[in-house]
């Protein structure tokens, strides 16, 4: 009789503990049901609109280097795809090596999965089966929230199903030699969703889920990050490595402050070591854009820290030396010097070139010792000079960017306007770009940001309140305050976090903004989701979307299923090439975007005006989603997409 009860209960001991490290996994990774039910709807959505191919001639870098490094190498021989003199390849003593091997190293774990997927099925009905599957569990995850799991399990069922049958009956087979070129795009994918789901997860903290979900819809398809989610590039990985160092930095906050323990899966210390450990895996992407996450997370942690005592600090300086150790490692392999990216790497050939020839060469050769033989340098020892120089010269090549951003912005209002609002027609650009102006601003691609106007509005009044107040000590009192609650909230710590890292975002790239080929401002990408975080914080939103809710959704879903198909009858009917469409999506834009400031400042200022905020809001995110399905579906071909079905639907769009 015991035997059997122990032999019964075995089996029941494996199931709980299962369920118990699924829920685990579920809440680190994803929050909880409603954070995975974001994570498989933005893999569902993204999905719907991946094409297979490469829309960038730089793609062709990735891609030949993971093909090398799946081959253990990081030298790359040979083009698998392309040519070998794509932009970005690197050259270091005569040998060719790839760049983001960050983003490049994730890609070969995936392509080995997507290889032994394919093994036993075409890569058109492996994506279309794992497409209609996500469907189901997202089905499932949605019964489960609103109490109905069995009913919409039999819907999900059926329509996956469905899917399945559609996508298989119109398959086309998918060259597999296209598979590695998969893998990049499906960890710039998975980045997407991981982008939706720790969005939802800061803002739910924040405030609550309903303006979780909101936010994580409106920074994923409401912004250009949707249309570079399947496009192999760097972008939407830094973005999603940054949104995860500004949840780990809230949650180094409060995390002490759980009342229950729920998802508590570190320590106030472990989310802080956390974030600085994310970004030593981001500058194994990409270096530049790791150390402008790098200063402001200094910048803002360590005065409004809990705690800087010595064990704090070993640990977070430990979590962080240790993330560096993959960017270390490929640098020593490929160039010898641990702290050279390989993007330094043909700035360092072009230099060394000009030396040979003399000329500039010859000056920088007598660089450092001749820059600092005047004035006070001759009073200090040779060996220090030359310390001093490097350390001088190091720190001018670091915080320089800052310094030319601040200045162009100011010397180059044009050029701000042009990345900002109207990036307009260039001839210059025309001549390189098929006289199409493709190129896109930020309020041109996401006219939803134009909502941050009521912040910026909202706040220049408080500020200029406040310079009027005759009563100069309460100034300093409320200074005082105010630098006091930034030390004591979390709120107020992540807030300036992501005002200063957006801000250094922005001049890094200002020098260098607007550039042709962009279509929208991809270097600015994450400047999108923070300003998302900017939009979401003020009061006027959440009260928005508390009270008219429902209108901001159905005005959302009006200007999607009826907007695109509107723009697309005009651009059809009008004979517009790409330029044309693309200018009709900036005017349209830029009219909504100036509808949404104007109704968010008066929102901001008075709820009456909520309901046409609502609308306004609704239609402005519409307008973002619609320029990445059209622009998936009608205005570029480059490639298969993963769903048979949604390539018979860009065919008969391209017949129209």
């Amino acid at each position: 009789m015991s035997t059997g009860r122990v032999g019964s209960s075995a089996p029941v001991d494996a199931r709980e503990r299962l369920a118990a490290a699924r829920t685990a996994l579920v809440r680190a990774v994803v929050g909880d049901r409603l954070g995975l039910a974001v994570f498989l709807g933005t893999l569902l959505a993204v999905g719907a609109t991946w094409r297979v191919g490469v829309f960038i001639n730089d793609n062709y870098t990735l891609a030949n280097a993971l093909v090398a490094l799946v081959d253990g190498s990081l030298v790359v021989d040979e083009a698998a795809y392309g040519s070998l003199e794509s932009p970005g390849m690197q050259v270091y003593d005569g040998r060719l090596y790839g760049r983001n091997y960050g983003q490049v190293a994730l890609a070969v774990a995936l392509l080995w999965a997507l290889r032994a997927a394919t093994a036993v099925a075409d890569p058109g009905l492996v994506f279309a089966a794992a497409w209609s599957l996500l469907l189901l569990a997202f089905a499932v995850q949605v019964g489960r929230l609103t109490g109905r799991e069995p009913l919409c399990a039999t819907a999900g069922a059926g329509l996956a199903l469905a899917v399945f049958a559609a996508n298989a009956a119109l398959a086309a087979p998918i060259p597999a030699r296209l598979v590695p070129l998969a893998a990049l795009q499906l960890g710039t994918v998975l980045a997407t969703a991981v982008v939706a789901t720790t969005v939802y997860r800061l803002l739910t903290r924040l405030h609550d889920r309903r303006f979780g979900v909101a936010a994580a819809v409106v920074s994923v398809l409401a912004t250009p990050v949707v249309f570079w989610a399947a496009i192999p590039k760097r972008h939407v990985t830094v973005t999603a490595l940054l949104v995860s160092v500004v949840y780990a930095f809230y949650r180094s906050r409060s995390a002490s402050d759980d009342a229950d323990g729920r998802d508590a899966v570190l320590t106030s210390t472990g989310f802080r070591a956390l974030a600085y450990a994310l970004v030593g895996l981001c500058t194994w992407v990409h270096a530049g854009e790791a150390f402008v996450v790098f200063v402001a997370l200094v910048a803002v942690d360590l005065p409004t820290a809990p705690s800087n005592d010595r064990r704090t600090i070993a640990v977070v300086g430990a979590a962080f030396t240790a993330s560096l150790v993959p960017f270390f490692v490929t640098n020593a392999l490929i160039s010898g010097d641990p702290i050279r990216p390989p993007r330094m790497l043909s700035e360092f050939a072009v230099s060394t070139d000009r030396g040979a020839f003399g000329g500039a060469g010859g000056g920088g050769g007598g660089g450092p010792g001749g820059a600092t033989s005047g004035g006070s340098a001759p009073l200090l020892p040779a060996p220090v000079r030359v310390v001093v120089a490097t350390a001088a010269e190091r720190a001018g090549l670091l915080f320089g960017p800052f310094v030319a951003g601040a200045k162009s912005a100011v010397a180059d209002p044009e050029s701000l306007y042009r990345t900002f609002v109207r990036a307009g027609y260039d001839g210059y650009i025309g001549q390189r770009d098929n006289d199409q102006a493709i190129n896109l601003s930020v309020l041109e691609s996401a006219p939803v940001l134009a909502g941050v106007a009521a912040l910026v509005a909202t706040g220049g009044r408080r500020a200029t309140a406040a310079v009027r107040r005759p009563d100069d000590s309460a100034l300093s009192d409320r200074s005082r305050r105010a630098v006091r609650a930034l030390r004591t909230s979390q709120t107020g710590a992540t807030d300036a976090f992501v005002a200063l890292v957006a801000v250094l975002f922005t001049l890094v790239y200002l020098p260098r903004l607007p550039l042709f080929a962009q279509v929208t401002v991809r270097y600015l990408l994450p400047v999108y989701v923070l300003a998302v975080y900017a939009l979401a914080r003020q009061s006027w939103a959440r009260r928005v979307l508390v009270g008219h809710g429902r209108a901001a959704l159905w005005s959302y879903l009006g200007g999607v299923l009826l907007g695109a198909q509107l723009i697309f009858v005009v651009v059809t009917v009008g004979s517009f090439g790409r330029g044309g469409a693309f200018q009709l999506h900036a005017v349209v834009g830029l009219a909504v975007a100036a509808a949404f400031a104007a109704s968010a400042v008066g929102s901001a200022v008075d709820a009456r005006v909520d309901s046409v905020t609502a609308v306004t809001g609704g239609l402005a995110a519409a307008l973002g989603t619609n320029l990445a399905l059209l622009s998936a579906f009608a205005y570029f071909r480059y490639g298969p997409h993963v769903l048979p079905a949604a390539d018979w639907l860009a065919d008969l769009l391209a017949s129209a």
